[in-house]
């Protein structure tokens, strides 16, 4: 099944993650547990086929979607000019350097914004998979309901069977037991052809129960990883920061031999910085079974 995917150009959870709806659209009930309850296995059937559908239809998508994709494709672009140039500027001039700490530290809030709307959509999430664990109740009754009906019936023939061998009955009474025999027959038949069904229905909805709960771990790890993407983009913000502090409280001084090796020092730093920026940047890009 196809799950869930953002775009590739920012972040792709596949065969895993997803989002769910608003809150106003689970309000509203995909099915009637009594109606499923009394109502004919193929009707039955078809009302717990609709709304397996739409319920998984429905933790497909999230109101949180556009902004998530519009803040990680705005990070993917900070982080890509903030590479291009460092490659490219041989030298960075202070003010560079602080426009570049201001970027960097922007990033870092923004991936801490996106990370604090888990708990809305896990909310939302398990308001349908509660929804999902209501029509596998349902087909858990059915299932044992129909059960219960065949055996009261294979009872019923039995009963009518030994009444036929021990004789003592007359002719119309016989007929009439044959015939209830090959009603109770004909009725069982059908009731096996809706446990066949029933029986695919229950295993269809346990593959869609795991594959939710795999969705719901990637999930947690998405959103783990905008959190410590939020961490290290921080840490690299503050980096910049002490550098720059560095320059100014060092610009007074008249011994160039420390004034230049505290500039190397800061070169190093800045390599250092651009190396966890670049694989941060790299890292953004979830792959399929993460």
């Amino acid at each position: 099944m196809a799950w869930f995917s953002i775009r590739a150009s920012a972040v792709a959870i596949v065969a895993g993650a997803a989002f769910v709806v608003p809150a106003t659209a689970q309000q509203q009930p995909l099915f009637n547990p009594q109606t499923v309850e009394t109502a004919p296995n193929d009707e039955a059937l078809r009302l717990l086929g609709e709304a397996l559908g739409r319920s998984v239809q429905a933790t497909q998508t999230d109101p949180t979607i556009p902004d998530i994709l519009e803040a990680i494709d705005r990070n993917i672009a900070a982080t890509q000019r903030i590479r291009q140039l460092a490659e490219t500027t041989p030298t960075l001039t202070d003010e560079q350097m602080q426009q570049i700490g201001r970027e960097i530290a922007d990033i870092a809030r923004s991936f801490q914004d996106i990370a604090n709307l888990a708990p809305d959509v896990f909310a939302r999430r398990m308001a349908e998979i509660g929804t999902l664990d209501g029509i596998g109740e349902a087909i858990g009754f059915r299932i044992g309901d129909t059960r219960a009906r065949i055996a009261a019936l294979e009872a019923d023939n039995q009963r009518i069977q030994n009444d036929l061998v021990a004789g003592g009955i007359n002719e119309a009474q016989v007929e009439m037991r044959r015939l209830t025999q090959q009603a109770n027959n004909a009725e069982m038949q059908a009731l096996n052809a809706a446990m066949a069904a029933w029986d695919v229905f229950s295993e269809r909805h346990g593959e869609v129960m795991t594959r939710m709960g795999d969705q719901t771990e990637d999930l947690e790890v998405f959103f783990h990883a905008l959190h410590e993407n939020a961490r290290v983009y921080a840490a690299a913000a503050q980096t910049l920061s002490l550098a720059n502090s560095l320059r100014a409280a060092l610009a007074d001084l008249e011994r160039i031999e420390t004034l230049d090796f505290m500039r190397s020092q800061m070169v190093q730093s800045w390599s250092d910085l651009m190396r966890i920026v670049g694989e941060v940047n790299d890292g953004l890009i979830l792959q399929p079974g993460m």
